[in-house]
């Protein structure tokens, strides 16, 4: 296979030639015109081969990573991802309860839409299913287009192998309940997940109120995301609350994406006024920043002292370069509330907030 990552205006040229190769090919390139995907898809399936992409953050290919990579163990579980940092939460909480996979598929975000309309997981999904070291499929994704999601779930039902959808949306499960579907169907415990309360709070997903020693903020959230699946996600548990995801094109255009340059989230949390609830993610593994915690532990450490609730959702595994364990602490030692699982984080942040109002409103 070919992977393409040059700026994003010239990727097509360049995946173009690797489909008329014969080439499966991975696109990490973003800003890539959604007409110029559906060419490539269109063409792709001509050829016999898959499209990973673009905007693909996350493939695990025979225990190769490619991309942002996290370090997993191999296993039976065989993921189709229209989302980079959803399949890296989910396949990270796998890797916690002792799971792995026997490859990771990402398809793009926009696989999904309607004007793509899912040609890539479709075609990802055969190929799972005819792979004998892939016992159960796990397909992740945002939001996708009604019409779509009716030809994805009547193509799973013409599958051998197993398949536990998250599809998220409301009135749908979240990643990490998806994820414990998937452990239970393999007839594998649900763990604990990890938690790292701040000082003198709970880490609880009901929030900190009534905590020993806690200190209300005043209950406004703002979520400070570079993964946009984990963003998605945390504003669809929380149900309020002020969300940017400084991973999208938006953002990346000219600078590297916010899981290698902290910079932009770095100036949104400085800018978070005392006594709000700052939600945020930090994504490890290959590929991302080499010890995240050496530029945000100072500027968590700096919102705590003026009054700001910090919680982290912290995607990652042990066998990460970054370590799972040494970035929750230096986290924690910074006054956040870290956790594991990004909907834990973000139903504590709600709870945080939601709290803070009620105190809030008291006083008044």
């Amino acid at each position: 296979m070919a992977l393409v990552s040059v700026p994003g205006p010239y990727a097509f040229a360049e995946a173009l030639d690797a489909v008329e190769a014969g080439l499966s090919v991975m696109i990490f390139s973003d800003n890539v015109p959604v007409g110029q995907e559906v060419l490539l898809k269109r063409r792709a399936a001509e050829r016999g081969v898959l499209v990973m992409g673009p905007d693909c953050g996350t493939a695990v290919i025979g225990g190769a990573g490619l991309g942002f990579a996290n370090v997993l163990r191999p296993g039976p579980v065989g993921v189709v991802a229209a989302s980079g940092t959803g399949a890296q939460q989910a396949t990270c909480l796998l890797d916690l309860a002792g799971v792995g996979v026997s490859h990771v598929l990402g398809v793009g975000g926009r696989d999904l839409s309607a004007e793509v309309a899912g040609a890539s997981t479709l075609r990802a999904l055969r190929a799972l299913d005819a792979d004998p070291a892939t016992e159960l499929i796990f397909l992740i994704a945002k939001p996708p287009a009604p019409e779509v999601a009716r030809a994805v779930a009547e193509a799973v039902a013409k599958l051998d192998t197993p398949v536990v959808t998250a599809l998220l949306g409301p009135d749908q499960d979240d990643l990490t309940t998806a994820t414990e579907t998937v452990l239970r169907v393999l007839g594998i415990p649900v763990p604990e997940w990890p938690s790292w309360p701040a000082a003198g709070t709970a880490a609880s997903p009901a929030g900190p109120a009534g905590a020993p020693g806690a200190a209300a903020p005043a209950g406004r959230l703002r979520g400070i995301y570079s993964g946009g699946t984990l963003c998605t996600e945390a504003r669809l548990v929380t149900g309020f609350g002020e969300f940017t995801d400084f991973g999208d094109d938006a953002y990346t255009r000219g600078r590297a994406h916010p899981m290698i340059d902290p910079t932009l989230r770095l100036e949104a949390l400085a800018e978070v006024p005392p006594g709000d609830v700052a939600l945020l993610d930090v994504v490890l593994g290959h590929g991302a920043d080499p010890d995240p915690a050496a530029r945000l532990a100072p500027a968590v450490a700096a919102a705590t002292a003026r009054g700001v609730t910090v919680v982290v959702a912290l995607v990652g595994t042990e066998g990460d370069p970054q370590g799972l364990h040494a970035q929750a602490l230096a986290l924690q030692a910074a006054g956040a509330a870290v956790f594991a699982s990004n909907a834990r984080a973000a139903a504590y942040a709600a709870g945080a907030a939601s709290a803070a109002a009620g105190t809030v409103a008291t006083a008044r």
